[in-house]
Order: structure tokens, then sequence, then C-alpha cells
């Protein structure tokens, strides 16, 4: 068993470095992507800022790129808001479910020592006559299929 160990751990261990290795590509690909995606956002900025300075003047120009981004910024926080309280409420009836569920089965537990006695008194009888029933409908069952 103990000679297993040697191979097993050589083996996590490459498993290990694979996934680091894999894990530095990444952070340098996203990275990457992170700042070229900032300089072209940068350039669209400017870009915009130019054409509506011929447009509009340069003092309105950036008071309209404000605007518009503070209007995005509004959108993007109602939208994950929205989303946060619908999250909120589902969790709120998973619990009340949850709860009703546990309620319950309490109830029934403290009820099997009430109800026992009386099971036995009619239970028992009631149980031997929905055997015999049972019993006499196969029977009839098996009679009318031959």
């Amino acid at each position: 068993m103990l000679a297993l160990l040697g191979p097993l751990g050589a083996l996590l261990g490459l498993e290990a470095a694979s996934l680091k290795e894999r894990l530095k590509r990444q952070a340098a690909l996203w990275g990457t992507l992170g700042v070229l995606g900032l300089i072209a956002i940068s350039f669209i900025l400017v870009a915009i800022n130019n054409a509506l300075t011929l447009a509009l003047g340069p003092i309105v120009a950036p008071l309209v790129i404000a605007g518009a981004a503070l209007l995005v910024g509004l959108v993007v926080y109602a939208v994950f808001h929205f989303r946060a309280t619908v999250e909120a409420h589902n969790d709120a009836e998973k619990k009340h479910r949850a709860e009703m569920t546990a309620l319950i089965t309490t109830a029934a537990i403290t009820a099997v020592p009430l109800i026992l006695p009386m099971l036995k008194r009619v239970g028992v009888p009631a149980g031997g006559a929905a055997a015999a029933i049972y019993s006499l409908l196969q029977s009839k069952a098996l009679r009318d299929r031959h």
C-alpha cells in the first residue's frame, strides 16, 4: 500500500504543476485582454468626445458622455438590484417551505404516541379487512383471466 503513495504523489505533483502553469497562462491572457480593452474604451471615448465637441461644443460634449455613463450605471444597478430582490424572495420562500416541512414532521412525530393506541384498536382489524379484500379481488381477477 505504501509503495503506491510515491507514484500517486508524483502524479498529483505533475497535475498540480500543470494546473499552475495553465493558471499562469490564463492570468496573462486575461490581463492582456483587460489592458487592451481599457485602451480601446479610452480611444472610443476620445473619439466620441471629439465628435460631440464638433457637434455640440467643448463644454456640452463631456457632459453628454458623463450623463450617458451615469444612465448606463443606473440601469446596471437597477437590473442587479432587481435580480438580488428576486433571489432574496426565492431564498425566503425556500426557507419558509423547509420550516413548514420541519414543523409538519415534528407534529407528526409528536402525534405518533397519541395515535398509536388507537391504531392498535382500529388499525389491526382494518388492515386485516383490507388484506382480505385485496386477496379476494386478486383471486377473482385470476379466475376471470382463465
